[in-house]
């Protein structure tokens, strides 16, 4: 068979046939991706320009925002956009992490790491567990593909390779069963993405800086618990050390020529995610530094440089104007 040879995939004498999960089930989220992006600019549009106007974010009327941005200006590189941007995810991360806080107290892997690898590869996936992977994995399509018209950030290739690396892990976990790993892996990002994004949004308020600060504290705590603590430590702690001796007892994850090589090929991802937290934890460390020297905390993973030139360059522009705004001679 190939590529797909369930030796290369899957424990000893197990077959494809045999797997609880149809890796079929794959193309859903390709299928509403486009959907979800439809979704996303109606949401910003409806709910989150009214939103932001109420709470001081907008300029102009509201029926001139929802129809710029409707009408395409959710490809610009604007204010407005960066602040709806984060309302999205805001919104996204909120509910997805209130949505897996309802079904993942009542799952036991929740409580003990080792229930991820006791009678494996036999794991029924539930239906709230299945809509959450395919959800999850949705989002992330769209984030991949929304990168080419979304505001472009200080660490736009390294989002890209988290998005791709992200995909490719749902997707394979969901094709040999490693589903439950995989929801403590979304479940434990989660909390601290709605932290930065909820962050992000009152930053904008310029008066609002103590708020800011609180809730960066509150995001520093939540990050280094989650991404730095419980995910290495706990997750792939648990995945190197624990998962073969539960499964198949002779297999050496440390050795790369001894098959399937779907576990390692999963370990590895996890590491680059690990990598990718350790990036953004020095560029938090910077912020942490300005912080402390400015009293203001700045945005995590920056909006990219040129968007905020560009308000800069508009607020320039409107002073040179009225400075040479011919006066009336008598």
């Amino acid at each position: 068979m190939g590529f797909l040879n369930e030796t290369y995939w899957l424990p000893r004498d197990v077959k494809w046939g045999q797997m609880p999960t149809d890796s079929r089930d794959l193309l859903y989220p390709v299928y509403f991706t486009i959907p979800m992006l439809i979704c996303r600019v109606l949401l910003e549009t409806f709910v989150g320009i009214p939103i932001g106007n109420l709470l001081g974010y907008g300029e102009g009327t509201i029926i001139s925002q929802m129809t710029t941005h409707f009408l395409g200006g959710f490809t610009a590189q604007t204010r407005s956009k960066r602040i709806l941007e984060c309302f999205w995810r805001f919104f996204f991360y909120t509910s997805a992490f209130i949505y897996a806080c309802i079904i993942m107290v009542h799952k036991s892997w929740l409580w003990e790491v080792k229930d991820c690898w006791v009678g494996y590869p036999w794991h029924t996936i539930d239906v709230d567990v299945w809509w959450y992977y395919m959800v999850e994995l949705t989002f992330y399509y769209s984030l991949l593909i929304s990168s080419i018209f979304d505001v472009r950030r200080s660490d736009f290739w390294q989002l890209i390779f988290h998005h791709i690396v992200t995909i490719g892990l749902l997707s394979l976990s969901y094709a040999i069963n490693f589903v439950r790993v995989g929801t403590l892996v979304l479940f434990s990002h989660d909390a601290a993405d709605i932290l930065l994004e909820g962050g992000k949004l009152v930053k904008y308020d310029k008066t609002r800086t103590k708020t800011t600060n609180g809730i960066f504290v509150v995001f520093l705590i939540c990050w280094i618990a989650t991404r730095l603590g419980y995910f290495p430590f706990t997750v792939i702690r648990s995945a190197v050390f624990e998962a073969a001796s539960l499964i198949q007892p002779d297999y050496d994850v440390f050795n790369i020529f001894q098959v399937p090589y779907a576990p390692r090929i999963i370990v590895f991802m996890l590491c680059c995610l690990v990598v990718l937290h350790i990036f953004w934890t020095i560029i938090i460390g910077r912020i942490v530094y300005k912080t402390a020297m400015d009293g203001e905390a700045s945005d995590i993973r920056s909006d990219s440089e040129e968007g905020e030139l560009e308000d800069k360059r508009r607020s320039d522009r409107k002073k040179v104007l009225t400075k040479k705004r011919p006066t009336k001679q008598d």
